[in-house]
């Protein structure tokens, strides 16, 4: 009972020891102030209006994942985007053909691009999909996949 406490107590004391982290960066452009602040250049039109304002909350619920902090207009740098085509397809025939069927998909395509001051210094057009499975898919999913897109294009990784 003796030996099992003390190899119980030795690996208590040796196993936290046994981690570590390790980081890469890649980026084209410095990142000395990092505040940020979210343009929606899209059209008026109600329903990609309503589309850019689901996709700016889930870009502002992904901007956790890098260095930036949320800003005002005074913010350094500014992420302008634009909704291009926003179809939010039909779940239940997702739901029915489990995801075979095309005309059921949702999409969305956006347009994103990166200005420090009055430079850009990045721009991407990102593609969103959901084409179901037992679920069908959501909505939700589609914003929050070209969001995480859009924030990985922040942080340098491609």
């Amino acid at each position: 009972m003796k030996i099992i406490t003390q190899i119980l107590i030795l690996s208590l004391l040796t196993l936290p020891a046994c981690s570590g982290v390790d980081s890469v960066t890649k980026k084209r452009y410095s990142n000395s102030e990092n505040t940020i602040v979210l343009i929606d250049m899209t059209a008026r039109d109600f329903d990609l209006q309503d589309a850019g304002s689901q996709l700016q909350g889930a870009i502002e619920d992904a901007m956790v994942d890098t260095s930036y902090a949320l800003a005002g207009e005074s913010a350094r740098y500014r992420l302008k985007y634009k909704i291009l085509e926003f179809d939010e397809g039909n779940r239940a025939l997702r739901i029915a053909s489990m995801g075979l069927s095309d005309s059921a998909r949702a999409k969305l395509r956006v347009k994103a691009a990166l200005f420090d001051g009055s430079d850009m210094v990045g721009a991407w057009e990102v593609n969103s999909w959901v084409t179901g499975g037992p679920t069908g898919g959501s909505e939700e999913k589609l914003f929050e996949r070209a969001a995480k897109e859009i924030t990985n294009h922040l942080r340098g990784d491609f």
